[in-house]
């Protein structure tokens, strides 16, 4: 079986993969902070890699491979294509980018396949959950109890306030504030969640080309100063660790 080609992801991995430790030491630390001060602890944990949908491999069924080779005609292009690559055991983030689709397009073509029994159905409840709310079947407070970040119990608490709320001031409140004013999540948490979903609307997009977003060039420009700025002062320490070994 024949290869596929590597796309402008596994580029950029490859690249940052040839990247000299001491420059993936500066890149890791600058990234753990970003994350760190978005999400809490308990979310990062909870992310793992066996539970992070970018990760996920989908398996084909017997029932995919045989509509696979043998097309009904009852799917449709994207389907077939996402078939065609579970064949080469691909993870969902070189799926969605070698059709340039956004991870809520894939999610959507996942659900589908899924429903369908063309692909078994992942492994992990988080991933599950994140299908479904990246995809609208589920609103905030579902994908929090099937990601285990919430009880049933509380979400009903929750629902119970927010019409408590709604017909005492006769206005809605959403379910992320009333979630962070009981106490059931923190605030970056809910942030975090939802700028998932709106992030997961865009297609990955990578090397400045004329389409690239202006803000993914500015993260780029950003990025690329911030390992400049720790070169310069790894190259600081240098000087004056040299100068003070030449002192004694």
């Amino acid at each position: 079986m024949a290869s596929l080609p590597p796309t402008v992801f596994d580029t950029l991995m490859q690249q940052l993969g040839a990247l000299p430790l001491w420059v993936k030491q500066v890149l890791y630390a600058q990234l753990k902070h970003e994350l760190e001060a978005a999400l809490s602890k308990t979310t990062l944990e909870a992310f793992g890699e066996e539970h992070t949908l970018q990760l996920w491999v989908p398996e084909i069924t017997r029932h995919g491979m045989s509509e696979l080779e043998h097309p009904t005609g009852q799917f449709d292009q994207s389907v077939l294509r996402l078939l065609h690559m579970t064949r080469y055991k691909k993870n969902v983030v070189t799926i969605t980018v070698l059709n340039n689709w956004s991870l809520e397009q894939c999610s959507m073509v996942l659900g589908k396949a899924v429903q369908s029994e063309l692909v078994n159905p992942p492994r992990s409840v988080i991933i599950t959950g994140t299908i479904d709310y990246l995809t609208g079947q589920t609103r905030l407070g579902e994908y929090l109890v099937k990601i285990n970040r919430l009880t049933i119990e509380q979400l009903d608490q929750a629902l119970r306030t927010q019409r408590a709320i709604e017909e005492a001031m006769g206005e809605r409140t959403g379910i992320a504030n009333v979630l962070i004013n009981l106490g059931y999540i923190k605030k970056e948490d809910s942030e975090a969640i939802l700028f998932l979903k709106e992030e997961s609307k865009k297609p990955f997009q990578w090397g400045g080309t004329a389409a690239q977003p202006a803000a993914s060039s500015e993260a780029v420009a950003k990025l690329q100063g911030q390992l400049q700025q720790a070169i310069n002062r790894i190259r600081e320490l240098e000087a004056v660790n040299i100068q003070l070994q030449n002192r004694r």
